[in-house]
């Protein structure tokens, strides 16, 4: 089990860190639960959006990015 670390940086680039992560059995695992809170972002935007999940291990180590975006359809 490792701790993850689960920082939002928004379109605009601002970075909010997570400084108490989570523990996890994996990075599979980790990669769920930011594909879970990315598709919630989208479920949740009334209007274009964007922003990606950066996914720290235990070191601080960046070890993935899961991004989203809603777009305009007009």
């Amino acid at each position: 089990m490792e701790r993850y670390f689960f920082n939002h940086r928004d379109a605009d680039g601002h970075l909010e860190m997570d400084i108490d992560g989570i523990i996890l059995p994996s990075l599979n695992n980790a990669l769920d639960e930011a594909s879970f809170a990315a598709r919630g972002a989208v479920a949740l935007a009334e209007q274009q959006t964007e922003g990606c999940f950066e996914i720290e291990d235990a070191g601080r180590r960046l070890v993935a990015r899961v991004p989203y975006a809603v777009r305009d359809e007009n």
